[in-house]
């Protein structure tokens, strides 16, 4: 598969990989803890979703968490770019 093509997934198919039902999916995506159609990338949160429940957080605490992560990953990238900037202007 190209790097460029992302696979799709059903909810039933991501419901069972990740241990929780379809209605439960449904309602991570309603929630906006996820996007349709569902990717990889989207089971693996969905697969932190059920361990933060797990750990007894509830969904508004789940938002928060996911969007203080998305955040963090997009700063480490900017810091990257930024240190990868500052090694090709220092040759």
């Amino acid at each position: 598969m190209d790097e460029r093509e992302v696979e799709i997934i059903t909810i039933s198919v991501a419901a069972r990989r990740c241990g929780l039902t379809p209605t439960t999916v449904r309602r991570y995506i309603r929630w906006g803890l996820v996007e349709a159609p569902l990717t990889e990338e989207d089971l693996i949160t969905l697969r932190r979703i059920r361990r933060l429940r797990e750990l007894g957080i509830n969904l508004a605490g789940i938002e928060v968490i996911l969007r203080m992560r998305r955040r963090i990953e997009e700063l480490q990238e900017e810091i990257a770019r930024l240190r990868a900037a500052l090694e090709h202007g220092w040759e």
